[in-house]
């Protein structure tokens, strides 16, 4: 029995060990924060849903392609989204063009207005509008729940998630993203 037990904590032990980094190496950012960092083996492309900008013109996140985007999927209704959003804003003011923090709302079409005014409000106006009234960028992007953030290289393909609210302006948060963004320079 002894030997069995000693058996399975070495294989535990080896098998934490030798877990492969993922492919960008970003596990190693998994930490305070961004504990819960992951990334998906099979993630699904960058959404090309049809969204709505603040003047209600039609766009899809294809125009950020060529950037890293720190897609945030978020609503009002929402508890940490909204608690997270202010972190998001200044996640955006600290990296300024080096990176796109882009929120989608998934608020219905009656609460636009509010969603639209909180996100000014809760970012200093530092982050844009965007809006997806049928809720589909969820499923797109195959988000757990919300919030969800998805992390983008500069070709458009997930490198890492976060489902869940954290502080986007943390050392954590901020190193992680340094790393990204260096490395598509």
């Amino acid at each position: 029995m002894l030997t069995a037990g000693a058996v399975a904590v070495l294989y535990v032990l080896f098998a934490a060990s030798s877990k492969p980094e993922n492919a960008t190496g970003l596990s190693r950012f998994a930490t305070g924060e961004m504990l819960r960092l992951n990334s998906l083996e099979a993630p699904p492309p960058m959404p090309s849903r049809i969204l709505q900008d603040a003047s209600g013109a039609e766009t899809t996140l294809a125009v950020y392609e060529g950037e890293v985007v720190v897609l945030n999927l978020w609503a009002t209704w929402c508890a940490p989204c909204v608690e997270e959003m202010p972190t998001l804003g200044a996640l955006q003011r600290r990296f300024g063009d080096r990176l796109r923090v882009i929120p989608v709302s998934v608020d219905s079409e009656a609460d636009r207005a509010r969603a639209q005014a909180q996100l000014a409000e809760l970012s200093d106006g530092s982050l844009p509008f965007l809006i997806d009234i049928s809720r589909g960028v969820l499923f797109d992007a195959q988000a757990p729940g919300m919030p969800v953030t998805i992390i983008y290289d500069r070709n458009g393909v997930e490198i890492a998630r976060l489902a869940g609210g954290a502080d986007w302006d943390s050392p954590e948060a901020v190193a992680m993203l340094e790393a990204v963004v260096a490395e598509g320079q």
